[in-house]
């Protein structure tokens, strides 16, 4: 038996190394070496008694894996002790990433409640009546104009398309300190989902953690561009599991995101599994010790008792589908965004040094006047207001679940002005369409003015509304299939990161949510969405420098 081990044991390690070897190409020539080498040692010497067969040796020679079976004592306590120093690290990493993420989250909590239910109801006891659409305009237009006056204060601001741009290069390219970025970032983050903004705290969390692991690296490492590398997505990782409040995902989204196609980045053999060592410490830290009573596990549901015996047929024709329909949604996004974006920004030739351009008037003007626009939107689809992670169980049901019912729900005066009651399911697809159009112009109006904000849930919101615009063509049993799929796509095909895109929607799902119904065709429609987008257009949302 133990000869027969040793022919069996080269084979599977041949069988590993060229599996891995499509994950990280560095390992392609101990690859070739071992395919080379199995030949003569599968044909092992039975008589041979050694403590370990010397083809088990041999194999893990060549796979530079020697030390992790034996080899040399000292090499192998050096190697543990890295490997100690590395888990330490990350999690630490993911401890003050998790702080920094649940201290931020009470703060925009806060500031929701004062500018959105308490001043309200302050107004209405002073004045004993309130305008609704003078009420949003005013406190969006507001809110603009703030953002405009800080943005010019604070000047460029450390973003999540720097981050991409940054990792996606090779060698990546240094952070800048947190010292100067940290605060802006999350101050311009915080004021912009507390007025009501269409873009949430995703991406200013991944930034943020980036900053704190970067920043974290240089003093313990030095300017070690590795360990600057691995400790910032670490970062990433780690504040966006706090802020989301589910593992994992943060860890494959941070480095699925800076791959302009739909892999991980070059980068996941060495940080990834500190990655996701710091989310599964930042999880620790938020359930465990920060709110150890909260409820624990997803909340979204997509109603499982209605989804029924769902055949082969109908889950990939429905996953097609809507990875085609999620493709065109991102495409057009995306495009209209860069394309607006380039025309709102483009410098001007001054015609005399008189009247050469203020920067900081285009950021005041084009941010006060963005946040009136949205404030417009939201008068007449004030379900379409914030970012759209309190109040998507109300998307995903077609308004079933009334607005007011979830957590950032208006009370009823403040939606007296709505099209589109919010409170009361889609009369029709019309409605539906209505909402998905307007969501979908608010979160391009955030973008094109330069919102610090992140995406992921405000596309989740738009894109499910455009299920519900063929309620009987889908049918009961096929529509939560749709919803879960038509999101994924329209998510994964702008930001590049299907598989983080399908382990958000699958970990934040009530337990009621049969996954294993939507775990398959959302991971179809996901990696769909990435694909026809690509063949849609040749740009992408974010600039990857590859």
């Amino acid at each position: 038996m133990k000869s027969n081990y040793g022919k069996l044991i080269p084979l599977l390690l041949g069988c590993i190394a060229v599996t891995n070897s499509t994950l990280v190409p560095p390992h392609a020539s101990k690859v070739q070496a071992v395919v080379k080498a199995l030949p003569t040692l599968v044909h092992v010497d039975a008589t041979r008694t050694t403590t370990r067969d010397d083809s088990i040796d041999d194999s893990l020679r060549l796979l530079g894996l020697l030390e992790l079976s034996g080899g040399d004592t000292s090499t192998r306590g050096e190697d543990n002790e890295k490997e100690t120093s590395k888990v330490l690290t990350a999690i630490a990493v993911g401890a003050v990433t998790a702080t920094t993420g649940f201290l931020y989250g009470k703060l925009l909590g806060l500031s929701l409640s004062i500018l959105w239910k308490d001043l309200p109801a302050l107004l209405l006891t002073k004045l004993g009546s309130l305008n609704a659409s003078y009420f949003i305009m005013g406190v969006m237009t507001f809110g603009g104009l703030l953002l405009g006056v800080l943005s010019s204060i604070f000047g460029t601001t450390f973003t999540v398309a720097d981050f991409v741009h940054a990792f996606s290069s090779a060698p990546i390219e240094r952070l800048p300190s947190s010292a100067i970025h940290l605060f802006p970032v999350l101050l311009m983050s915080l004021l912009t989902s507390a007025f009501g903004f269409s873009v949430g705290p995703e991406a200013p969390m991944v930034c943020a953690g980036a900053l704190i692991g970067s920043s974290m690296s240089r003093i313990w490492y030095g300017k070690s561009r590795r360990h600057q590398e691995i400790l910032s997505y670490a970062g990433a990782a780690g504040s966006l599991t706090a802020f989301m409040g589910i593992p994992i995902a943060g860890s494959i989204f941070a480095i699925e995101m800076t791959r302009s196609n739909a892999g991980l980045n070059k980068a996941s053999g060495h940080s990834l599994s500190p990655s996701v060592i710091s989310s599964i410490a930042a999880i620790i830290m938020i359930k465990g010790i920060l709110t150890p009573s909260n409820h624990v596990g997803g909340h979204f549901s997509y109603g499982g008792h209605t989804i029924g015996a769902l055949n082969g047929r109908a889950m990939i024709a429905t996953a097609v589908a809507c990875g085609a329909g999620g493709a065109l949604l991102g495409t057009v996004f995306h495009k209209t965004v860069h394309k607006l974006k380039k025309v709102t920004w483009k410098p001007t030739t001054p015609a005399s040094p008189e009247t050469e351009e203020k920067p900081w008037l285009r950021q005041i003007a084009v941010k006060t006047l963005i946040g009136l626009v949205v404030g417009i939107i939201s008068t007449h689809y004030p379900q379409t207001l914030f970012w759209g992670e309190g109040s998507l169980q109300s998307a995903i049901d077609g308004q079933k679940t009334p607005f007011a019912n979830t957590k950032h729900g208006l009370v009823d005066v403040l939606t007296a002005n709505a099209r589109v009651d919010p409170n009361a399911p889609f009369a029709d697809g019309s409605a539906a369409l209505q909402v998905g159009i307007a969501k979908m112009i608010a979160i391009m109006l955030a973008c094109i003015g330069k919102f610090p904000g992140g995406i992921i849930f405000p596309l989740f919101f738009a894109a499910a509304p455009f299920a519900h615009v063929f309620p009987r063509v889908l049918g009961e049993e096929l529509m939560p299939v749709a919803v879960f799929c038509l999101m994924a796509a329209t998510q994964a095909s702008v930001t590049r990161t299907p598989l983080a895109t399908v382990l958000i929607l699958s970990l934040s799902a009530s337990s009621e949510t049969d996954l294993s119904v939507m775990l398959p065709a959302s991971l179809v429609s996901s990696y769909l969405g990435v694909f026809f987008s690509r063949e849609l257009s040749t740009k992408s949302y974010f600039s990857y420098n590859e």
